[in-house]
């Protein structure tokens, strides 16, 4: 769904001399709604080192609480027929694996119906729709405690509507008085920004929103897609025609970060750090793959991580999300969901072996973990999946480009129930399937 396209914009990337192209570790998981247009998502968010959510385009959820390695469909009220706004990402938010909230539009894309919030307080066993006010369509939720909580809903035609505040979980909404068009977006309960649309002046308020300043602006023309703060002062926004820009003041002031490579082609939607030092943003060009941009010194530097959705699944990172410098995901169109691990379980030697070949799994049968051994001649792109008895996939263990040699893969089975699993490796020029048991 390409909705707004004026304000959501991709981002992309160039490889440029200033650049250090980093080993990839980027693989992708196994979305249960499929691929293409109507498995699209959107925002994605860890509650946990391994739970996390994922805001789908039909007006359902994903969840895992493994990491991604297996994601459920959630339907927070099933007799409601829902959409979502999921591109960009901007509609779910927890604030701890108890509680969160998801806003949806009832009805279908073609025939808006109302807005709607659905709140959950038992980790999404159980979702209630609370009372907000009456517009026919929803784009925007953001809490950043269990009470204060901000939503922005609209009518047919973007005609009307406005952002609205609430002080007590969703309770009661009362309208805010925004100084500009824009998105808002808050770093506690008193302190936000609102995020221009076009070239105009951010504003920020430290009292809630009763009171905004225009700290800072320009008369350059630009668009910007997303806005992120690590703490009180150090933000980030990114845009169209390779926009970056950092304050390290609370927004009194912007840098545009020139060392990006970004050229006026490039574009972003994700942003997201750690800390002041470590963050990321989702990159992506015309007829390029998409790519992650890392940096681990508040932009000094950057490097390129390579990820492994292609062009031809489309252009857009929507929502990326790392719980730690090691664990990491992004949601991509067509469905695509990529999971980083800096600790990877791929084991390398020097040995060239002079064909592909795939090994039986050791130890089989297993429990709840096995090694499944595989050899590269040369570089190449590979895929290793595990499906269970029936033929559906259950976990993407890889989906990069690899090194030559021997590699070793550390498989595990701790969330699947016990039984027959088949294991498949591909390559341009090689396939086969291997069969292992998981025995509890």
């Amino acid at each position: 769904m390409k909705k707004l396209l004026y304000l959501f914009t991709p981002l992309v990337l160039v490889l440029m001399s200033n650049l250090l192209l980093a080993q990839s570790s980027w693989t992708l998981q196994t979305n249960p709604l499929g691929t293409g247009v109507d498995a699209t998502l959107g925002k994605i968010q860890f509650v946990s080192e391994n739970e996390g959510w994922i805001s789908t385009g039909n007006g359902k959820l994903l969840h895992t609480t493994n990491g991604g390695n297996i994601w459920t469909i959630v339907s927070p009220v099933p007799i409601d027929t829902l959409f979502t706004w999921s591109d960009p990402a901007l509609d779910m938010c927890f604030i701890n694996p108890s509680t969160g909230w998801v806003l949806r539009t009832k009805g279908t894309d073609t025939n808006w119906q109302g807005a709607v919030v659905y709140k959950t307080i038992d980790g999404g066993v159980t979702w209630n729709e609370l009372t907000i006010p009456n517009y026919d369509a929803g784009i925007y939720i953001q809490f950043v405690d269990e009470n204060n909580g901000w939503i922005m809903v609209f009518n047919t035609n973007y005609t009307g509507g406005g952002v609205f505040r609430t002080t007590d979980g969703g309770n009661s909404w009362n309208l805010m008085n925004l100084p500009a068009d824009g998105f808002p977006y808050f770093i506690n309960s008193n302190t936000g920004w609102v995020m221009p649309m076009d070239n105009d002046s951010t504003r920020k308020t430290i009292d809630g929103g009763l009171s905004w300043t225009a700290p800072w602006g320009t008369n350059t023309q630009v668009t910007l897609n997303s806005i992120y703060f690590s703490d009180i002062n150090n933000g980030w926004i990114v845009g169209r025609n390779g926009i970056v820009m950092r304050t390290t003041n609370g927004g009194s002031s912007w840098d545009y970060i020139t060392n990006t490579g970004l050229t006026p082609d490039y574009n972003s939607k994700s942003v997201f750090f750690l800390n002041a030092s470590n963050g990321w943003i989702g990159t992506d060009k015309d007829n390029e793959n998409p790519k992650v941009l890392h940096t681990t010194n508040g932009g000094s530097s950057w490097t390129i991580q390579e990820t492994p959705v292609t062009q031809l699944d489309g252009d857009d990172i929507f929502s990326i999300f790392f719980w730690d410098e090691n664990n990491g995901w992004f949601t991509a169109d067509c469905g695509r969901i990529g999971h980083y691990s800096g600790l990877t379980n791929v084991q390398e030697n020097n040995n060239i072996p002079k064909r592909v070949s795939l090994y039986q799994n050791y130890p089989n049968p297993f429990n709840p973990s096995t090694n499944i051994d595989f050899t590269l001649p040369k570089s190449k792109f590979v895929e290793l999946k595990v499906f269970n008895i029936l033929g559906k996939e259950v976990a993407t263990l890889v989906s990069n480009k690899l090194n030559q040699g021997n590699h070793t893969y550390q498989f595990d089975g701790r969330y699947l129930a016990s039984g027959v699993y088949y294991y498949k490796l591909v390559t341009v020029d090689y396939m086969e399937v291997k069969k292992m048991i998981l025995i509890k």
